[in-house]
């Protein structure tokens, strides 16, 4: 069929019409963004501590086996917007941050508690893990391989908590295949008592 020249220029016009509301809507008003705090879902304690002690090997430390442990069990059992999380930027916390500063741990706890709580709520809950941590004989998961040896860190930093691991081990290389296990185990505590107090503080 020949088009018109009048049925050209309609189509062209409605053509323009089109790009240029495209041009002026913004994202925002197609996909709605989440608000925060992430609605939080029960998670069975064990099983999260069995998958941050996995993930400590699997993708590279303590900071993110605790995030992949909660955020990433989240997001494959939740969906959005958890997914869109990505686990992968807590990988830097290791070693302390990589200046052996606040343990990984406990920098992943307080990512996962402060993506599902208010900032009051968020703070009072990574006080309570913070506590815990400083004043409790970790490691004390065995659903892998038990750590040789349990201390109490007394302080939230990573040279200390090892510091501490060192003096009743008499390990001294960071590489030793125990000092790796021990902070594998130990991250698998974090994920499960960050857990429990989430679950208790939403009832879930």
């Amino acid at each position: 069929m020949i088009q018109t020249r009048r049925d050209f220029l309609k189509n062209v016009g409605k053509v323009a019409v089109a790009a240029s509301v495209a041009s002026v809507v913004p994202m925002s008003a197609v996909a709605e963004k989440p608000t925060h705090p992430f609605t939080y879902a029960h998670l069975d304690p064990d099983e999260t501590a069995d998958r941050a002690y996995a993930s400590f090997s699997a993708m590279g430390g303590c900071c993110i086996g605790v995030t992949d442990a909660i955020i990433g069990q989240l997001a494959d059992k939740v969906g959005a917007p958890f997914d869109g999380v990505p686990v992968q930027m807590f990988a830097n916390g290791a070693t302390g941050y990589t200046a052996n500063s606040l343990c990984g741990c406990l920098g992943g706890a307080a990512a996962a508690i402060g993506l599902v709580c208010a900032p009051a709520d968020s703070k009072a809950l990574l006080k309570e893990v913070l506590d815990w941590y400083k004043t409790t004989e970790v490691p004390t998961y065995a659903g892998g391989k038990p750590a040789i040896a349990k201390v109490v860190p007394g302080s939230v930093n990573c040279i200390d908590s090892l510091g501490k691991f060192f003096q009743a081990t008499g390990i001294t290389d960071m590489s030793d295949p125990e000092r790796i296990n021990r902070c594998a185990c130990l991250t698998a505590d974090v994920a499960k008592k960050t857990v429990e107090l989430l679950n208790a503080h939403f009832g879930v």
